[in-house]
């Protein structure tokens, strides 16, 4: 169904007065989640707000650190909201980046939040390089396996530009577990060749689909098993098997500048020349290359001009149950 973005919007700002979501704070979890939608990644948008709306009043207290070392530092969000949390734990990554040159913090004990691009892309507002990634229950397994043992493990960067930053985000795995969940609830079926049933076999039945299959072979198990430890044994958080749930499940932050501790950037300037020669680049089919991020921003510029998006039926009703203060159903 087309649905007005405005309607989504205020259906939103009514399921967070509807939880109790501070007033000062509602704004940043709708714009988060609807961001996620209006850049087509559906299961990181208004389904993932439903989803997550039932924790919201799990919040216990503002997050905050508890350890730091120099550039590195670890925060406890105490369930906050996902992307109430992730706002603070980039502001941190910031701040330490400013005084030190680096930022790199970890964060535990949180709600999960949509897409990853919104944080690596609030870092390359003060002209650095942003890094976020986090972990997950173990729900992945490489491709040829059948035994989960990794995290979806998603990452995204962005990288300051003399215009718009280029920003990729991705998860480790050839599809979201969000598919998975989704295709649950509405009856649907799975992307091919995404997920394997127990016995390591390709399905898209979600019923009998057990784990997501890590991208690019032997070469993306490595890169998950990179975002595992980044996100786990690097400030003492649970990995693989021993990420039991939402609050043992670990996310990293980390912020460079590319300053260099007070030399003059040029960075930005040299990345938007490295931009200019690849755009150059001959495709075999005459295309130009296509930069990461590139077609979901597109997405999101059309929506907006459009000033509607389109909405599966069963997550609008979703949408309007939590609005009225309904947060069990499905």
């Amino acid at each position: 169904m087309i649905v007005p973005i405005e309607s989504l919007r205020e259906l939103m700002f009514a399921a967070c007065q509807a939880a109790s979501v501070p007033e000062d704070k509602a704004g940043c979890v709708v714009g988060h989640y609807l961001s996620g939608e209006l850049r087509g990644r559906a299961s990181h948008g208004v389904a993932k707000f439903c989803f997550e709306a039932q924790f919201f009043s799990e919040r216990e207290g503002p997050p905050r650190i508890v350890r730091e070392h120099g550039a590195l530092a670890v925060i406890d969000a105490r369930r906050e909201i996902g992307p109430i949390s992730a706002a603070y734990a980039v502001d941190v990554a910031v701040d330490k980046a400013g005084a030190l040159g680096a930022g790199v913090v970890g964060m535990i004990n949180t709600q999960r939040y949509g897409i990853l691009a919104q944080w690596s892309e609030r870092i390359t507002e003060k002209g650095f390089i942003g890094i976020a990634m986090n972990t997950s229950r173990a729900e992945a397994t490489p491709y040829g396996g059948r035994t989960p043992f990794l995290g979806v493990n998603p990452l995204s960067f962005a990288v300051p530009t003399l215009d718009e930053p280029v920003v990729a985000d991705m998860s480790t795995t050839l599809a979201p577990m969000g598919a998975l969940w989704e295709a649950r609830r509405n009856n649907g079926r799975l992307p091919v060749d995404c997920f394997v049933d127990a016995a390591g076999h390709f399905t898209d039945d979600p019923d009998i689909a057990r784990s997501a299959v890590v991208f690019g072979e032997h070469r993306g198990f490595a890169i998950s098993l990179l975002v595992q430890v980044l996100t786990g044994s690097l400030f003492g958080f649970p990995m693989g098997p021993e990420v039991t749930d939402t609050w043992s499940t670990g996310y990293t932050f980390i912020a460079l500048d590319p300053s260099f501790g007070g030399q003059v950037d040029e960075s930005a300037e040299q990345n938007s020349k490295l931009l200019h020669a690849i755009k150059g680049a001959a495709m075999r089919d005459g295309t130009p290359v296509r930069l990461p991020g590139q077609e979901s921003k597109q997405r999101a510029d059309h929506a907006l001009n459009a000033g509607v998006v389109h909405l599966d039926e069963a997550v609008y009703r979703r949408l309007q149950a939590r609005a009225a203060g309904d947060f069990a159903s499905d």
